[in-house]
């Protein structure tokens, strides 16, 4: 930049020089001439120092990027690589038994606190090897605090999934290990964007919670005993099978511990108004003698969704489950999808013959996409009907935020 200055002054001043006339003027004229350069060369100047301020600030930022960009994570064999993964979800329950109203801090259990850790290899184009670690940490599970028993920490880390599987494109998936039976999730398809804080599974929020009797006393009744939906056999040491998908149907099969055993058969499509997921398994463990459960939802292209779930057990009890759910999602925010929905649960037989649960719920989700967040808010009511017996309801509202990395 200095030496363009000193061409410009030259370039001037030559112009001047050539000029005939200029020998004719007078001192006036010759001194604005001088007043004139001297505002060029000063303007040069700030240019110059404005260029190199805007490249300082250009190095800088781009030093600060360089220092925020996350760092790859490695993996010990370079045939495979790996990705970390999870999100913390943290709540305030606030819960009146009828008697008390109490507060807690836990972790929401309808989406616990996780880590996990994903190592995939290709064998070939078609054939992909993978392994999964994933780890539970939750403290005082919203399933687990009570009247009682305000910090409910126990055993606070717990393992999810601890598996190998072999996926091919056209023979399907065989997965061997801790994970999902092929009948987890059956009762919990769920479309409405609001599962975070109300779904199948009504007594996550709340399950530590017990009823009180018309005196007062507290019972041996939880919440989560009464309220049930019947989700197959959940995630257990097991060796499953998936078929690929045909259409968008999918079939499941797993042997599991002790001699269980369930199959599923699920399906997920779009379509021009919109899109749908549905399960319906049957499972069969020594403590009973078969299980059937289902779910599905639909979410229409206007936000409209409508979810329903169903199961029944075959035991002494007979346990069963009936649960509805009407939801509605926009973006009315620019931050992401805003989604509201209504459900209503029904079990019976869950503790004792005859019983009778009733739950209704509101629930809230905003996403902040930006954020990786979801902020929500829940309100629910859960009613226990038994012969004999006069026990109050218990309402609960919990509300939260779940971030993921």
């Amino acid at each position: 930049m200095a030496h363009k200055k000193t061409l410009l002054a030259t370039a001037v001043v030559c112009a001047m020089a050539s000029t005939p006339s200029l020998a004719q003027t007078d001192a006036q004229e010759l001194q604005m001439l001088k007043s004139q350069l001297g505002t060029l060369l000063e303007r040069v100047e700030q240019l110059e120092a404005k260029t190199q301020d805007a490249e300082a600030r250009a190095e800088a930022a781009e030093a600060r990027a360089d220092a925020m960009a996350p760092a790859a994570v490695g993996s010990g064999n370079d045939k495979i690589r790996v990705s970390v993964s999870g999100h913390v979800n943290r709540a305030l329950l606030v819960v009146d038994d009828g008697e008390e109203t109490d507060l807690y801090h836990v972790d929401n259990d309808s989406s616990s606190t996780r880590l996990r850790v994903i190592g995939e290899g290709d064998v070939s184009p078609d054939l992909t090897v993978g392994t999964a670690i994933e780890v539970q940490l939750e403290s005082n599970s919203s399933f687990a605090v009570s009247q009682d028993n305000e910090s409910a920490d126990g055993d606070s880390i717990s393992d999810r999934r601890l598996e190998v599987y072999f996926d091919h494109d056209r023979a399907g998936k065989l997965w061997m290990g801790k994970g999902w039976t092929a009948s987890e999730d059956s009762s919990e398809m769920d479309l409405s964007g609001t599962a975070l804080a109300g779904y199948s599974s009504t007594a996550d929020i709340a399950g530590g919670m017990k009823f009180r009797d018309g005196a007062g006393n507290l019972t041996g009744n939880t919440v989560g005993d009464t309220f049930i939906n019947l989700d197959g056999l959940g995630r257990q040491n097991r060796l499953r099978y998936d078929t690929p998908s045909v259409g968008g149907a999918k079939l499941a099969a797993s042997a599991v511990e002790d001699g269980a055993w369930d199959t599923a058969l699920s399906y997920s499509a779009d379509y021009g108004m919109g899109s749908m997921a549905a399960a319906v398994a049957y499972s069969d463990q020594k403590d009973n003698s078969g299980q059937v459960n289902g779910s599905a939802s639909f979410l229409h292209n206007s936000g409209v969704s409508v979810t329903l779930a169903a199961g029944e057990r075959d035991n002494v009890e007979d346990p069963n489950f009936v649960y509805g759910k009407l939801g509605y999602q926009n973006q009315w925010l620019s931050t992401g999808t805003t989604a509201l929905s209504a459900d209503y649960h029904v079990t019976n037989h869950a503790v004792e013959r005859g019983d009778k649960g009733k739950s209704i719920g509101v629930q809230m989700v905003q996403n902040i996409d930006n954020w990786a967040t979801e902020v929500y808010v829940g309100y629910r009511n859960y009613d226990l009907e038994r012969a004999g017996a006069s026990l109050d309801e218990v309402d609960a509202v919990i509300a939260g935020a779940r971030v993921k990395f």
